[in-house]
């Protein structure tokens, strides 16, 4: 692992499909998916790119490109398909060859155990909100660890924590589909003390690996610098980043969160004295950054706490909140959007990384994710991507000068290896280095971004 890593990414619900094969059972997604009235684009990920059949495929384009990793994450469901506990041999043995598969083509596989597609069963008793949803995790995580901690470097314990309680309890947008401020600093809090508690285990055994968590991550700016402006950015950056960060990094949460927290009416009779112990002792040894704009915000002006998100992509709806007593967001006029209402800022790469280098003593950082999504469109068998590797050219040239002045960043994952499931967006929302023909048997077909990528990875390796 001294070269740097270059590399994409997925995640079991988005790209495996075979749903419920070879034993696998139900999450909250299947669930969602199939029955929910807030899957707003009508899709599921049953079949998606069918990656669970076609993963050697998957892996020879991604050496063919010179990528030397995958980050992908593990479908809890299929170690562990329901509340009995027992453990599904079919499940362990799909993972088994997918590991042994990136090993044998020298890819570093970079693995994920949580990646929002939580048990249905769990689910059913309050997800994250119950605590017996951290002792469910820690059992799993130790089942994966003895199944494939001999040949995995590079663990993940969750993935943003921050963005999966944002959608769920506060956008309203994933499953359960509320917003409730109370509940959303429950799951919050136990997602972390999940991290944690994993992390702990990780460290009884003798695994060769290191451990870290994936932060959705974004540096906080704000339209002026007066005091007002200052106040604005702590709470947001408390709201949005510290919560994750100094808790997963150093050993707890900010003073002042607590106090904000209060101050918001929210009960905090879930953060227990004992806690503490697990948050030290769970520290992570790096922080993998999905990152795709910053945090601009301004000072709260009034009004009701108010999450929205564009899932359709179409108008001119922009992303946003109103965080009571907070902060909200802003708006520059001068930096373009993309058609779900995002920014789009490369800038915000270097920033966020010597943000994270100054505050936590320039711990090792991974990009595990970073890309832009578009409607791309298949003409005369070729994707000519060209906005995309325009933008993401831009995010990887600020990565690079980080990387230079000293930032500690050891890997960049390109979001997404191929096209897949885009969570509620469906699958007209595309990200992928490899075109999906979802109407012509999930045909694979590199798209113009691919070959880009695999020249600059080409460049790199030598030196250039």
């Amino acid at each position: 692992m001294e070269k740097f890593l270059w590399g994409s990414a997925t995640a079991s619900y988005q790209c495996e499909g075979a749903w419920n094969e070879d034993g696998k059972g139900e999450s909250q997604w299947d669930d969602f998916s199939h029955h929910s009235p807030f899957n707003i684009n009508h899709v599921d990920g049953d079949i998606s790119c069918d990656h669970y059949h076609r993963f050697i495929e998957d892996l020879d384009l991604m050496k063919e490109s010179h990528q030397n990793t995958y980050r992908f994450s593990i479908a809890w469901t299929r170690i562990i398909p329901d509340e009995t506990g027992k453990v599904n041999q079919k499940g362990l043995d799909f993972y088994n060859q997918l590991i042994n598969a990136c090993i044998e083509r020298h890819i570093v596989p970079n693995v994920t155990l949580w990646h929002y597609d939580l048990p249905l069963h769990l689910y059913k008793i309050g997800g994250w909100e119950n605590r017996r949803t951290i002792d469910e995790f820690v059992n799993y995580a130790k089942i994966c660890f003895e199944a494939f901690g001999d040949r995995v470097p590079l663990w993940v314990t969750v993935n943003e924590p921050g963005f999966y309680t944002h959608c769920c309890y506060g956008a309203g947008n994933y499953p359960p589909n509320v917003c409730d401020f109370q509940r959303y600093a429950k799951a919050g809090y136990h997602l972390m003390l999940g991290s944690a508690r994993v992390i702990e285990e990780f460290r009884k055994g003798d695994y060769i690996g290191k451990i870290g968590l994936v932060h959705a991550s974004g540096n906080v700016e704000t339209k002026g610098t007066d005091e007002a402006n200052q106040i604005a950015a702590r709470n947001a950056d408390l709201f949005n980043n510290l919560w994750v960060t100094d808790t997963c990094i150093r050993g707890y949460f900010p003073d002042d969160l607590f106090y904000k927290l209060r101050e918001s009416q929210i009960d905090l009779s879930f953060v227990k004295e004992e806690d503490k112990i697990h948050f030290r002792n769970g520290t992570v040894d790096f922080l993998g950054i999905n990152l795709y704009c910053r945090t601009y915000v301004k000072p709260y002006s009034g009004g009701e706490t108010n999450v929205h998100l564009n899932n359709k992509g179409s108008g001119k709806i922009l992303e946003g909140e109103v965080i009571k007593g907070w902060y909200e967001t802003a708006y520059d006029p001068h930096v373009k959007v993309n058609q779900w209402g995002r920014e789009i800022y490369p800038r915000c790469m270097y920033d966020e990384l010597m943000t994270i280098k100054r505050e936590y003593d320039n711990i090792p950082v991974f990009i595990t994710e970073n890309g832009h999504g578009c409607y791309d469109e298949l003409i005369d068998g070729q994707v000519d991507d060209k906005e995309r590797i325009e933008i993401v050219g831009e995010f990887i040239k600020w990565m690079l000068k980080a990387r230079e002045e000293g930032c500690n960043v050891q890997g960049y994952y390109m979001w997404s290896t191929m096209d897949l499931y885009s969570w509620v967006n469906g699958y007209k929302k595309r990200y992928g280095l490899v075109y999906i023909d979802f109407n012509n048997g999930n045909k694979r077909i590199p798209k113009k971004s691919y070959y880009w990528y695999k020249k600059l990875i080409e460049n790199d390796l030598k030196g250039e």
